[in-house]
């Protein structure tokens, strides 16, 4: 499993374009890079997830803010977007949902760090996290 953060206000896919578009893909390849510097390109098929917080409302939906990321990561984390089997985007608002709900399990202690400070000192944030998918990860009724 690879994750990382992404300490900045997340493109549209609607407002992808020229260099917006290119230094976004920078921004979260450099990110992407410097927390996993060890990694290589995963091959296998792959569930996919997004979390965006927030303190300042922008609007933006889900889907539209998750396809850019896999589409820029495409090609450094894995060879092609196809092995996304499985893919889970949610924004949340800091400025009204209670950060004691999340539950940070199974993250290392130095991401839920990051995540905790940037929650603190950042607008907008994006917590990225992919890895091996299994046909458990198909669920009904997760309500």
């Amino acid at each position: 499993m690879y994750n990382f953060i992404l300490k900045r206000r997340p493109l549209s896919f609607n407002n992808s374009k020229g260099s917006a578009k290119t230094q976004y893909g920078n921004d979260l390849r450099s990110a992407f890079s410097t927390q996993n510097p060890a990694a290589i390109k995963l091959n296998n098929n792959l569930y996919a997830l997004i979390y965006y917080f927030y303190n300042e409302y922008i609007k933006i939906d889900t889907d539209n803010l998750s396809k850019p990321i896999w589409d820029h990561l495409n090609g450094l984390a894995y060879n092609d977007d196809e092995q996304i089997k499985i893919r889970t985007a949610g924004s949340f608002d800091l400025t009204q949902q209670d950060i004691d709900l999340l539950n940070f399990t199974g993250l290392s202690g130095s991401v839920v760090t990051d995540l905790l400070d940037a929650f603190d000192n950042e607008d907008h944030i994006v917590y990225i996290e992919m890895g091996k998918y299994n046909d458990t990860m198909f669920r009904f009724n997760i309500e």
